[in-house]
């Protein structure tokens, strides 16, 4: 009786591990982790200065001759390049060009005369009318007609071109920014008329001291604002630095060249330029998403072809506050693991927390 109850028990006990070893063992969960994609920025010693915005080119214009003043454009008028700023009288040019011209006439008909004669002269030549040396005179009057008629030409385009020299022109786009005559003075040749200032292509120009000349400016990115309207915020390059400091106030001055658009930036303008000097391209990183590989530090980046992390060595810039600065080790668009770091393993499987945003 005792055996019996020993067997079924047996059985019993057998069945039972049977059963269980059917059932499905439930799969192993993945651990979900906070991310951030990471994008690189500059970091820098920020430097700003108060400066003006000016022309790029100011030109003084004058007139090639002497004249009386009839006609300019106000102070303050936008031209385009070709367009007549001022005028002084045409009349004397004028009288030049038509007595010019009268003298090309008369050369072209001494000319005409010159070749009817020399070519008589030759037929008579032939019938032995006249002597070689009456054909030689003639041909040698012909050769000073035409040396006539190139002389009259030139004087002729000589007065048409100063007749030209009436008109002042604008040699590009612009905006006169200054007259030193009115309309009814008489003008002297070189004397300034007025200013004609480039109102497409606009520099900052700033006035900096000694020590910012320890870094290299050329071509460095200067962030430009408008005082009055902040706003208003526009990008430029260095283009010339002063090789010599101001006598009076030691400083040197630095012009920046503005890009884009400088619609709304009117010339004379205060305003304030900032750079950052020393540059570097890093990557703020939440400071919880560091680790560490033996003595290198680290972070977990997660790859989304496999779901895996892979650790990765970094260099620290510096820290701010909760954050760290990464110069070397990453690039952008890489997902970087920021909490919970000591947990995790290289090469791990994870899923990306809900509240996460890569």
């Amino acid at each position: 009786m005792l055996s019996r109850m020993l067997v079924c028990t047996a059985g019993a006990f057998a069945m039972f591990l049977t059963a269980c070893s059917d059932e499905t063992t439930p799969e192993k969960t993945s651990r979900a982790v906070k991310v951030v994609t990471v994008k690189s920025e500059v970091l820098g010693e920020t430097f700003s200065q108060t400066g003006t915005i000016q022309p790029r080119y100011e030109t003084p214009m004058s007139f090639r001759l002497d004249g009386l003043l009839v006609f300019r454009v106000e102070n303050g008028s936008t031209v385009k390049k070709g367009d007549i700023l001022a005028r002084v009288e045409k009349t004397p040019s004028s009288i030049n060009v038509s007595s010019a011209s009268a003298q090309v006439d008369a050369a072209k008909s001494d000319v005409a005369l010159a070749d009817i004669t020399a070519a008589r002269n030759w037929e008579l030549l032939a019938k032995n009318a006249v002597s070689r040396a009456q054909v030689q005179q003639s041909d040698a009057n012909l050769q000073a007609a035409k040396s006539k008629l190139e002389v009259a030409a030139a004087a002729l385009a000589s007065a048409e071109q100063t007749l030209s020299y009436t008109d002042l022109k604008a040699g590009r786009d612009g905006i006169i920014s200054g007259v030193s005559v009115n309309e009814g003075q008489v003008v002297t040749t070189g004397q300034t008329i007025l200013t004609l200032s480039s109102n497409t292509e606009l520099d900052a120009v700033f006035d900096v001291p000694e020590q910012m000349l320890s870094e290299k400016l050329d071509d460095t990115e200067v962030e430009v604002s408008l005082i009055s309207n902040p706003a208003l915020v526009t990008k430029g390059k260095v283009r010339e630095v002063t090789p010599s400091a101001d006598a009076a106030t030691r400083t040197y001055r630095v012009k920046v060249m503005l890009e884009g658009t400088v619609d709304g930036v009117p010339m004379g303008a205060a305003v304030t330029g900032k750079v950052i000097l020393s540059p570097k391209r890093v990557f703020k990183v939440p400071a919880s998403a560091l680790t560490s590989r033996g003595q290198d530090q680290a972070v977990f980046i997660y790859a989304p072809e496999t779901k895996t992390l892979q650790a990765r060595l970094v260099k620290i810039e510096r820290y701010a506050e909760n954050n760290m600065f990464i110069s070397d080790g990453l690039a952008d668009g890489d997902i970087v693991a920021t909490a919970g770091v000591s947990k995790l393993r290289d090469g791990e499987a994870v899923t990306i927390a809900k509240d996460a945003r890569p």
